[in-house]
């Protein structure tokens, strides 16, 4: 069974990994999206930005691979689909 812990760092890891794909395809495609950094970020800040977004889900996911089993997956596919909806809510206005 999964600790407490182990399901937070697994739904961080869904947070991030949803998280790294718009900023890095607006980045690839040259457009202009947010960042922490500011409200008109470049495309190139936005590829990094998603690289680091993706770099920490994939750090976390490799330090905690021993706690892989279907209540962590869950809780990583449940935060990312949340932030995924509330991305989508946010700029399809």
């Amino acid at each position: 069974m999964a600790t407490t812990v182990e399901l937070a760092v697994f739904g961080v890891i869904g947070l991030f990994s949803v998280n790294a794909v718009p900023h890095f395809v607006k980045g690839v495609t040259g457009e202009r999206h947010m960042t922490p950094l500011g409200p008109e970020s470049s495309a190139v800040t936005n590829v990094v930005w998603g690289s680091i977004n993706a770099l920490v889900a994939g750090s976390l996911a490799w330090a905690y691979r021993d706690a892989v089993e279907p209540t962590t997956l869950a809780a990583a596919f449940v935060a990312g689909t949340a932030i995924a909806v509330g991305l989508a809510s946010y700029w399809g206005k």
